[in-house]
Formats: structure tokens, C-alpha cells, sequence
């Protein structure tokens, strides 16, 4: 105790260490008087309606609902850049593109598991068509469904591609089609017997114009399987010419051959 006695005995306070202290106000609620303190002069207190214009707010009460904008819009660069129109560059002209069938057949959330984590997004499968045999489909991620949807559109419409059909009603011949683990059979079918089949291919024919066709799936279903195996099985498919040329006959009797003389 002695020795600490000494070392506080040998302090002493220097005048120009003493910390200055700090500059503020207070308001009193009850007499509405404002008291500045430490030299804080109204001359010293800034304008904070002057700095920023989002503290302007305006006190006046609109005549009606369409409040007008206050100020000038402003859109990032990276969202400028990702805008997807809904009018594609393509071949096909803007009117045609106005009456194509989009059906979005699969929109589902997704995850990208990364060095920050989990970043999720969505995913969206969408098929176009004419119904008069054209038809594709593309696939579009974003963060947002419906722009998902808008990237997937797009790109379906830059893929379009033209499948044959027998009298404009169904396939030439049956196909036995395999897409990774989906086993794809589709058969032609006589007038008047309508679509049989899956319900993504049930909508994948409706954008092509394929009105008589039974199908049946098997080993994998899922959705995204199945409508690029009946695609691709559609692209893949032997056309009646081909058939007539390899067995060496006309095209007239392959035609009777498969589908009982049916003329147009």
C-alpha cells in the first residue's frame, strides 16, 4: 500500500491534457426552448434539409391518387443489361411471334451451392409453337420466375424448328426414342383418336399441331427428360419418303402400307 501511495503522490495533471469535450444540444419537449451548450451556436447548426433532397418532403395533401414522380428514375447497369424484351430477334416476323402458344411447363426453385453458400434462383422450361409444326422450347434462369420465364421465351422462339406430319394431324411412323434414363415410345395413330399420352407431351403435340398420337414413358419421368426426349425423338423420326426410298417402293405404298390409303 505504501508503494502504491508513492507512484499516485507522483502524478500530476498537465493543463493541456485535460480532453476537450464534445459538442452537442439538447431540446426540451416542455417549454419548446432550445439550449446550446459548449459554444453550439444556431449559426454552427446545419441545414440537414439542404443536404439531401430525400428530406425534402413535400406537406402539401394531393387532389388524387396518381401521385406524380418525384424523382427521375434510375435503373443500375447490370439490370439494364439483363432486360429481355418481349419481342425476340428472330426470322419470324413480330406478328407471328404475337400469336405463338407459350406454355411454361416447368418453373421450379433451384439452389448453387458456391464458396458464399447457398444462391438460389429459379428455373423455367418454356415450349412455343404455331400448331402447324413449328415448334422448340429453352430454358432461362434468374432470380425472379417471371424473368426466368421472359429468358426462357426467348430462347425457345430463337429455336424454333419445323417437324413433319402425316396429313397434318400425326406422326409418319412409330418411333422408340432413349434420352439418357427417359424410354420415349410414340405411335401414329388413325384419325378421330385424339392425344393419349404424358401430359407434357400432351402439350408438347398441341404447340406442334399433332392432333392423333399415343405415347408411353418409361424409366424416367421427370419433367425436364421427357419433353427434350420428345423433341429430339420428333427431330430424329424417318420420314415416309426415307422408308419408301430404303424398301424401294412409292411413297403412295408406304403410305397405304402404314395408314390404310387415308388421302387428303
Amino acid at each position: 500500500m505504501l508503494a502504491l501511495r508513492r507512484s499516485f503522490a507522483g502524478l500530476r495533471i498537465q493543463p493541456g491534457a485535460v480532453a476537450s469535450r464534445r459538442l452537442y444540444a439538447t431540446v426540451e419537449s416542455n417549454d419548446k426552448k432550445q439550449h446550446l451548450r459548449a459554444g453550439l451556436t444556431p449559426a454552427h447548426v446545419p441545414q440537414l434539409d439542404k443536404i439531401d433532397s430525400i428530406l425534402d418532403f413535400d406537406d402539401s395533401h394531393p387532389k388524387d391518387l396518381d401521385m406524380p414522380k418525384r424523382y427521375p428514375s434510375h435503373r443500375p447497369v447490370e439490370v439494364a443489361l439483363n432486360t429481355v424484351s418481349n419481342f425476340v430477334d428472330s426470322p419470324l416476323p413480330v406478328s407471328e411471334q404475337t400469336r405463338l402458344m407459350k406454355k411454361a411447363l416447368v418453373v421450379k426453385r433451384v439452389v448453387n451451392m458456391n464458396g458464399k453458400g447457398k444462391q438460389p434462383s429459379m428455373y423455367a422450361l418454356v415450349v412455343v409453337g404455331n400448331g402447324n409444326g413449328l415448334a422448340g422450347y429453352g430454358e432461362g434462369k434468374d432470380e425472379e420466375a417471371s424473368r426466368a420465364t421472359f429468358k426462357a421465351t426467348s430462347r425457345a422462339i430463337k429455336n424454333l424448328r419445323y417437324f413433319e406430319r402425316y396429313d397434318d394431324r400425326t406422326i409418319p411412323m412409330d418411333i422408340a426414342h432413349k434420352f439418357h434414363a427417359t424410354r420415349l415410345e410414340l405411335r401414329s395413330r388413325p384419325p378421330g383418336f385424339g392425344c393419349r399420352a404424358n401430359h407434357y407431351i400432351h402439350e408438347i403435340a398441341q404447340c406442334i399441331g399433332i392432333k392423333d398420337l399415343s405415347g408411353k414413358v418409361r424409366g424416367s419421368r421427370k419433367p425436364m427428360n421427357v419433353i427434350k426426349a420428345t423433341f429430339e425423338a420428333l427431330t430424329d423420326q424417318r420420314q415416309p419418303v426415307d422408308i419408301a426410298r430404303m424398301r424401294g417402293k412409292k411413297l403412295a405404298d408406304v403410305q397405304n402400307t402404314y395408314f390404310g390409303g387415308a388421302n387428303k
